[in-house]
């Protein structure tokens, strides 16, 4: 069906907050806003929530010693009309040492986003790559479970990642933020069953 001259109406995070105290969203119903749009995530099966553990877990044995905190499912802030949720967050402490109460993690607080994919393989790896990107997200890593890879983005400019490889299984990698940690990406796959 044609969309001439229909336009979606995009939303501002004041406006998203104010649907969610309005009780517009259910309770148990799981959304985020990118680029103004409120987008459904989906359900976490055990494979994605068993990986985003995992990473959890190995990135909290070596981050704190590096002088950053780990987040999980914790909003991160990038702009008027973009409030994902990621995964995975690896973040500068708070310079108020409250743990970010007074606001959400921004773009210059972020020093990685993780994003776990199955079945959203195919939104990290476009409109959420793009709004990483275009906020300035200095690295930023989508891991598919299904195929066992891992996708590492960086050196965003004008807007895209200038740097972009995608890794397997027996591959290590360097945080750009932690050039002295090795991870394996093995490390960060929960096994299949």
């Amino acid at each position: 069906m044609p969309s001439q001259g229909i336009q979606p109406r995009p939303f501002t995070v004041d406006e998203y907050y104010r649907m969610g105290k309005a009780g517009i969203f259910h309770p148990d119903e799981r959304v985020e806003l990118i680029d103004g749009l409120i987008i459904r995530m989906p359900p976490q099966g055990p494979l994605h929530a068993a990986t985003v553990s995992r990473i959890v877990a190995y990135l909290l044995s070596c981050c704190p010693a590096q002088g950053a905190e780990v987040r999980d499912d914790k909003p991160i802030a990038l702009g008027e009309q973009s409030e994902p949720v990621p995964d995975v967050t690896v973040v500068a402490p708070d310079p108020e040492g409250d743990y970010y109460s007074a606001h959400h993690p921004g773009p210059g607080d972020v020093l990685l986003v993780i994003e776990v994919a199955d079945s959203s393989l195919d939104k990290d790896l476009g409109i959420k790559r793009a709004a990483y990107a275009r906020a300035g997200i200095r690295e930023y890593w989508v891991v598919d479970v299904e195929i066992r890879r891992l996708h590492r983005f960086s050196d965003p400019q004008d807007g895209l990642y200038c740097n972009a490889v995608v890794l397997g299984e027996s591959d290590f990698l360097s945080p750009d933020a932690f050039p002295a940690l090795s991870i394996s990406v093995a490390d960060l796959l929960a096994k299949r069953r």
